[in-house]
Parts: C-alpha cells; sequence; structure tokens
C-alpha cells in the first residue's frame, strides 16, 4: 500500500527535474557570451544573419540559432618561401606577418572564407608566397642582403594588397632570415674576404705614399736650409765660431827638433816707430 502510494510521487519528481533539466537547457542556449577581442557571426538553421554580435552577452533562440566567434585581434602567420632571384639563386626567405579581420566584417569573412584556420590555409599564405616570389625576382641574391629594408617594404605592400579585397588589414610585415644555397654563402664569403684584402692593400699603399711624401718634405726643407746656411755663413763667421770654441791650445806638429806648437796665420800688429 505504502509502495503503490509513493510511486505517483517518484513518477512526479522525475518528471520534474526532466522538465527543469529542459528548462535550464533552454534558457541556457537562449544566450551565448563574445568574448573581448572577438566578435560573433550569428547563424539560423545554418545560414549566416546579416551583421556582427560584439563583446557582450546577446540573446539567440535554442536550437535554431548558433553563434561563431571570430578573433579581430592581430594575428601572426610565419612561413618560409624558396624562390629565384634575378641572378636565379634559389633564395629562402622567411616572413613573418601580423594581420586580422576588420571587425564590422567578420561576418563576411566567416560566410565567404571560414574561420582563422581556412584564412591562413586559403588567403594569408598563398598571399604571402606569390608576394615573396614577385619581389625576389627582381632583386640580385647579394642585393636581397643589402636592401632588406627597400625587399621587405616591397613585400609588405604586395601582401596588403592581396589581402584587402578579403576585409584584412595587414599591420606589419618582417623578413626574419634569408638563407642562400651553400656555394653561394661561400663565394659570398670569399668575396668579402677579398674585398678586405684589397681594402688592406690600399690602406698601405695609401700609408707609403704619405711616407714618401714626409720624406719628400723634409729633404726639401734640409736642401733649402744647407743653402740658406751656406748664403749666410761668411769667412768672419767661421773665424768668430772657431775662436769661440778654441781651448786655449795650440796645435802640435812634429818638426826636427821634437814637437813644436803649429802657428797659423797669426796676424802679429805691426809697430809704429
Amino acid at each position: 500500500m505504502s509502495a503503490q502510494v509513493n510511486m505517483p510521487t517518484m513518477t512526479r519528481a522525475v518528471g520534474l527535474a526532466v522538465i527543469g533539466f529542459l528548462a535550464f537547457t533552454l534558457i541556457a542556449g537562449g544566450f551565448v557570451t563574445v568574448g573581448p577581442g572577438q566578435r560573433g557571426v550569428l547563424m539560423t538553421w545554418g545560414a549566416v544573419e546579416p551583421g556582427v554580435l560584439d563583446p557582450g552577452l546577446h540573446l539567440k533562440v535554442p536550437f535554431a540559432q548558433s553563434v561563431a566567434k571570430m578573433d579581430v585581434q592581430v594575428q601572426n602567420s610565419q612561413d618560409a618561401e624558396t624562390a629565384a632571384s634575378l641572378d636565379l639563386q634559389d633564395v629562402t626567405t622567411t616572413v613573418a606577418t601580423n594581420w586580422h579581420i576588420l571587425p564590422a566584417d567578420a561576418e563576411w569573412v566567416y560566410q565567404h572564407i571560414g574561420n582563422e584556420s581556412a584564412l591562413v590555409v586559403k588567403i594569408i599564405k598563398p598571399a604571402i608566397s606569390n608576394s615573396v616570389k614577385a619581389v625576389t625576382a627582381h632583386y640580385n641574391a647579394e642585393d636581397l642582403i643589402t636592401h632588406r629594408d627597400q625587399v621587405r617594404g616591397q613585400i609588405e605592400a604586395q601582401i596588403t594588397a592581396e589581402l584587402k579585397p578579403y576585409r584584412l588589414v595587414v599591420d606589419s610585415v618582417n623578413i626574419t632570415d634569408f638563407h642562400f644555397s651553400a656555394q653561394f654563402a661561400q663565394a659570398i664569403e670569399q668575396k668579402q674576404v677579398a674585398q678586405q684584402r684589397a681594402q688592406q692593400a690600399q690602406y698601405e699603399l695609401q700609408k707609403a705614399r704619405v711616407l714618401a711624401d714626409q720624406k719628400i718634405v723634409e729633404a726639401h726643407a734640409q736642401a733649402e736650409a744647407q743653402k740658406l746656411l751656406q748664403q749666410t755663413i761668411t769667412p768672419e763667421i767661421i773665424q768668430q765660431q772657431a775662436v769661440a770654441r778654441w781651448d786655449g791650445h795650440l796645435p802640435e806638429v812634429l818638426g826636427s827638433s821634437g814637437v813644436l806648437p803649429m802657428l797659423g796665420n797669426v796676424g802679429i800688429g805691426k809697430v809704429d816707430r
């Protein structure tokens, strides 16, 4: 009797639990949250609705509607592309591209291309590949290094032009690496060594020329000094310098009577009588 009384009660409790679960599911399924840096694409039975959902809480019809969330923050795609240079050298260029989806066009991007992964595969990578090949073909391999900033700017301009129709914005493009064949890298190294040796030889030659010029100037100076000295020295000056240097001793000569002092032209004054 007691068991028969409790059965309806249990059935009612189960029914209430099911109804509560369904109600909670319906209520929870009627809301969606779009996070910061995202935009929501609303779909009704799989068909994309016009417009986008901004960050925040939004209502939707449970089961009938769903929301795809698109990341509109800056994203990075890095890829290495091998292309032939103007002098037919194989060059592998690694390019890092920062890009983002125009927030107002997230619905268009999702409807025509897909989510971010589809964007990278279908649009971003082909655009990078095509741009690197097109720009690389206008430069010799060695010039790609010496004109790195110019090459980067041209690649960025071409990628920007290719992504613009797809409502994508290029924030920046950076060349992270150039890779050449082993033979070409060795040739570049040998060329640099030869240039350094030539510069050293040129420096040594200039140094030798400077030293030679200095010696010529010194020789001219000495010749002019000697010429000036010859013009200014007179017999009286020579005699005066000799007297100034005389130590008071007469030079000696060897005669028949032994060593005698040598008398030079000594002027003896005449005595007036």
